[in-house]
């Protein structure tokens, strides 16, 4: 009896150790921050077991082995799209049953027109934004082969071969490489076509700087080739471009920010007034969208040399100064 007795509570405590660590390996599943939704990036072509020990680093699970082992059970371990996932933190099981149902979000980029070097940089959310966008700029390979002769020297010279638009991106240190490569292929179907016979690499510096001038100075599409075939009128003419937009870019340079243009701020000492310098300034002041960069590459057959904005944002074109006067009095009804 007492032998009987005895083994009994052997089978007790072992049924009460075994109990024990089955509770204890159960907590160990179950990370503190249980029932909490964790935010985890997955990044292009980390494995199944990266991926896993990302959740884990981030708290969703305890256990990255157990959750990549869940993850090829459902299916989902070689089929993860990069992005962002937000999950529920939990038992390894649970968590890649939520993996397996859920898609991550894509981040994306918007290039906005007459947008500066800068502050494309600032959209990608990186503090070292300016340095990731300057050295992707930099690398030719990441521009159409044909576009790359053409390009000029400078990084930030560059930003024009950026078409506006919104673009998504699998995430990762490699973003700013992404957007310069679709972009710049963005720009090259929008344009290549139209790029002159034999231009070279400071006809289309050129052509951009007035693409990006252009921009700024119209705010109707249908007006833009005609304020880029008086731009070259102007510079036919060995004539200042008189471009406001100029002018604020230059004080904008400065740190000063105006909206409209007196008389007093044409008189600013700066290599982008072009009210006091002939010719273009010496580099682009934002990046042209596409129907800019449509009227610097085919500007109107215009013999207007002057114009200037009324109050709904259209342009009134004429051919001398004598009738730029008459027509500005004209439209302030003097």
């Amino acid at each position: 009896m007492n032998k009987i007795v005895g083994f009994l509570l052997l089978l007790c405590v072992i049924a009460s150790g075994v109990a024990g660590i089955c509770m204890e390996m159960y907590r160990e599943s179950v990370p503190a921050s249980a029932g909490s939704v964790v935010e985890v990036l997955v990044f292009p072509g980390q494995s199944a077991r990266e991926i896993a020990s990302e959740f884990e680093r981030a708290g969703a699970v305890t256990s990255a082995a157990q959750l990549a082992k869940w993850m090829s059970r459902a299916g989902i371990d070689r089929k993860m799209i990069p992005g962002v996932y937000r999950v529920t933190a939990g038992r390894p099981k649970d968590v890649a049953l939520e993996l397996a149902t859920i898609k991550p979000e894509v981040p994306t980029i918007t290039i906005l027109p007459g947008a500066l070097f800068e502050e494309i940089a600032a959209s990608l959310g990186r503090e070292d934004g300016g340095i990731s966008l300057g050295e992707a700029l930099g690398r030719d390979e990441n521009f159409p082969a044909a576009l790359r002769p053409l390009l000029p020297g400078g990084n930030t010279d560059r930003t024009v071969y950026l078409a506006p638009e919104t673009y998504a991106f699998d995430p990762g240190d490699g973003l700013a490489d992404g957007l310069v490569r679709a972009a710049s292929d963005m720009w090259w179907k929008l344009h290549g076509e139209y790029i002159p016979p034999k231009a070279t690499s400071g006809d289309m510096t050129s052509l951009g700087i007035l693409a990006s001038i252009v921009q700024k100075e119209a705010l109707i599409d249908s007006d833009r080739t005609i304020i880029a075939g008086v731009f070259k009128n102007r510079l036919k003419n060995d004539m200042p471009l008189q471009s406001c937009a100029t002018v604020v870019y230059a004080w904008r340079m400065r740190g000063v920010k105006i909206t409209t243009v007196s008389y007093n701020d044409v008189k600013i000492d700066s290599p982008f007034n072009t009210y006091i310098h002939k010719g273009l300034p010496p580099e682009n002041i934002g990046t042209p969208s596409a129907g800019s960069w449509k009227a610097a590459l085919r500007s109107a057959d215009t013999d207007m040399l002057f114009f200037f904005a009324k109050a709904d944002g259209s342009h009134v074109f004429t051919r001398t100064y004598k009738e730029h006067l008459a027509a500005q009095k004209s439209a302030a009804g003097k």
